[in-house]
């Protein structure tokens, strides 16, 4: 009998501060792993601050060459809060939404060329804002919302 390591598919989950803490408690990759598990392995790729300029540079880093795409069953490509940053309060994040389009369209056909089959790329779009909450919190924790 040999000895064999037990290989589930794997979801890879790409993004922002959102994606980094999303395995904390009621965390919707905490959620997502829990669903998943001894079907999937989930894991969790979230670098906090980054925006879709930087992540394009990163994700081949994560996925090099089609060997490391294999037994893939999804990427999630999560990015765009810090992207979305106003220019004159945020110049280091903010990314004009060309090219935050470009940087998305980069990153779906960088996965591709690994052999990654779109259909197993999701694209998560930045959640919405509420002004009134958001500029509740600022006001509570001594920051301009504006």
């Amino acid at each position: 009998m040999t000895n064999m390591m037990i290989s589930w598919p794997r979801i890879l989950l790409f993004g922002d501060s959102i994606t980094q803490f999303s395995f904390e408690a009621n965390g919707w990759g905490l959620g997502l792993a829990e669903k998943l598990v001894r079907k999937c392995d989930v894991l969790n790729r979230g670098l906090s601050g980054y925006n879709s300029r930087w992540a394009k540079h990163v994700l081949p880093k994560l996925i090099p060459d089609s060997t490391h795409a294999e037994n893939m069953a999804a990427v999630t490509i999560f990015f765009g809060a810090n992207d979305s940053s106003l220019k004159d309060l945020n110049p280091q994040q903010h990314v004009p939404l060309e090219e935050y389009a470009d940087n998305l369209r980069s990153m779906v056909q960088y996965l591709k060329s690994v052999n990654i089959q779109q259909e197993k790329i999701v694209l998560i779009t930045p959640p919405p804002v509420l002004e009134p909450a958001w500029e509740k919190r600022c006001n509570l924790i001594g920051i301009t919302s504006r």
